[in-house]
């Protein structure tokens, strides 16, 4: 055993304490901040698209404005709500502190003109400064993503002579002088005709714009115009305008509960999201780990082989405690990152001095719920059976090219699942998630994911049995390949390897 602790020790040491392994420790944390700083910085500074309207009816624009200002008006009510859930004491809001419409909720017109009436953006911030944490800066209003202007050129002209003159300006040959002196390019013009309605025969309103992948702007122009003939389709039977707003702004409250919970505590909360959206995450963390470690394995066997270290190796030790002495160092490998962005976490949560932040909520979903006993158990068990098969190609390879051979088909199995993980998390006692549970190779990738789900125990149980077998039955073959092999001088064909698997080394 003591051999084996020794192998095990050196295999995590090579990797945990090179520079490399370092730096990636401290460059993963490093990057996503960075990320989601760039993220928000090139939010922050997206250009406001500027647009131009031509209506030949005369009726539509001011619909058109009605709509760019009322979506910038709900954008800014979920940055605002954002903000609370990251920055504020959301106990407050339970107590009543935090009143609504300044209280997270529901993003929906009916809202956001409370909101506004209740004094805005300014007034909700002095009303909420007192729970905020001391690291909050002030809120900042999203920048305006849409803006019309007057057309830059004349409006007098037919559908088509005014298409033809926009034509310069869309594809930037030319640009528009701003009131501040700048100059922008014309993201879309909207050009409507004088016979566009909701008859059959009416003619489509026209949407003219070179950027073809950002259709936010042609969104908004769509929602305004189907609200603008619906209102006067509905106007026809002689209701008024501001009977028409009402029912327009019509939001119908829903709440969503659970139904194993009683009835004053069944009610969906952030946290409970967490935890559906929990085992989905730590699904993709394990395949991630479990393919690194993999590879970790392969190339560190192949390098040893090839240069003759195994040889000085197993002077000292036998086949089999190397086998199992890198096993246990490279899980001990696959283990400390995931660990460190835990502690990470931890400490990150700890920093902010509010308990309903996203972080401290994630942090103790994890660790009120059996979801990381069941991540350990599963993360062993996949990784003795994958480790396990790449460490028999390592055996059986004198290059990384020689182990393509094999890999080609390890990773079709690794992956396989990957495609139906969104159908077992979306209905996770379905019959995918359970004939994905039973397949042994994939019965740690399934379970995960079904874990906040109830899965029937039997299933669960049993499939994991099957898997146990599987596993030691993968082991026996698979080290007898890894004895058998690593000290042939050339790598053995692929018709020699079942007769490696079946013979004993004595």
């Amino acid at each position: 055993m003591k051999q084996v602790l020794l192998i095990a020790w050196r295999e995590y040491k090579q990797y945990v304490f090179s520079r490399g392994f370092l730096i990636f420790l401290v460059m993963l944390p490093v990057s996503l901040v960075a990320f989601s700083a760039a993220m928000g910085l090139v939010e922050r500074n997206k250009p406001t698209r500027i647009f131009v309207v031509y209506d030949e009816t005369g009726q539509y624009t001011d619909d058109i404005d009605r709509e760019v200002e009322r979506r910038q008006l709900l954008q800014a009510l979920s940055a605002w709500d954002a903000y609370l859930n990251a920055y504020a004491d959301l106990t407050a809001v339970e107590r009543g502190e935090i009143a609504p419409p300044f209280a997270p909720d529901a993003v929906n017109d009916k809202r956001a003109e409370a909101f506004i009436a209740a004094g805005g953006f300014d007034v909700a911030q002095l009303a909420v400064d007192p729970y905020l944490n001391a690291s909050a800066m002030p809120f900042e209003v999203p920048r305006v993503q849409f803006q019309r202007i007057i057309s830059p050129v004349p409006t007098d002209g037919s559908l088509a002579q005014i298409e033809t003159a926009l034509r310069p300006f869309l594809l930037d040959d030319e640009r528009i002088e701003m009131p501040d002196g700048t100059t922008v390019p014309l993201f879309a013009a909207i050009l409507i005709p004088a016979d566009f309605g909701a008859d059959d025969d009416a003619s489509a309103a026209q949407y003219w714009s070179r950027n073809l992948t950002d259709s936010a702007l042609e969104s908004v122009v769509n929602s305004a115009l189907d609200k603008a003939l619906k209102r006067q389709t509905i106007a026809e039977f002689g209701l008024s305008q501001d009977t028409l707003d009402r029912i327009d702004a019509v939001d119908a409250p829903l709440l969503s509960y659970r139904p194993d919970r009683i009835a004053d505590e069944a009610e969906l909360g952030l946290e409970d999201r967490i935890e559906t959206a929990m085992p989905a995450a730590l699904t993709y963390m394990l395949v991630v780990i479990i393919f690194g470690v993999g590879n970790l394995l392969l190339t560190n066997t192949i390098e040893e082989r090839s240069n003759k270290i195994v040889e000085i190796l197993l002077s000292s030790v036998t086949a089999g405690q190397l086998m199992a002495g890198k096993l246990i160092g490279i899980a001990a490998v696959g283990l400390t990152m995931p660990a460190m962005f835990l502690f990470g976490g931890l400490a990150g949560s700890m920093a902010l001095t509010t308990d309903q932040n996203f972080l401290s909520l994630a942090i103790s979903s994890l660790f009120s719920s059996p979801l990381l006993l069941i991540y350990l158990f599963y993360f062993f068990c996949a990784y003795a059976i994958f480790a396990m098969i790449f460490l028999a190609i390592g055996a059986v390879s004198n290059s990384l090219q020689d182990a393509q051979s094999y890999m080609g088909p390890v990773m079709i199995l690794v992956f396989a699942p990957m495609p139906f993980m969104v159908m077992v998390f979306q209905n996770p006692n379905g019959f995918v998630a359970s004939v994905l549970t039973w397949i042994p190779i994939y019965t740690p990738y399934a379970v995960m994911m079904r874990a906040a789900a109830d899965p029937p125990l039997w299933e669960v149980f049993g499939a994991t049995i099957l898997m146990l077998a599987f596993a030691i039955f993968l082991m026996r073959i698979m080290g007898r390949i890894f004895r058998n092999a690593i000290l042939q001088s050339s790598p053995p064909k692929a018709r020699d390897v079942w007769r490696l698997a079946r013979k004993e080394k004595h």
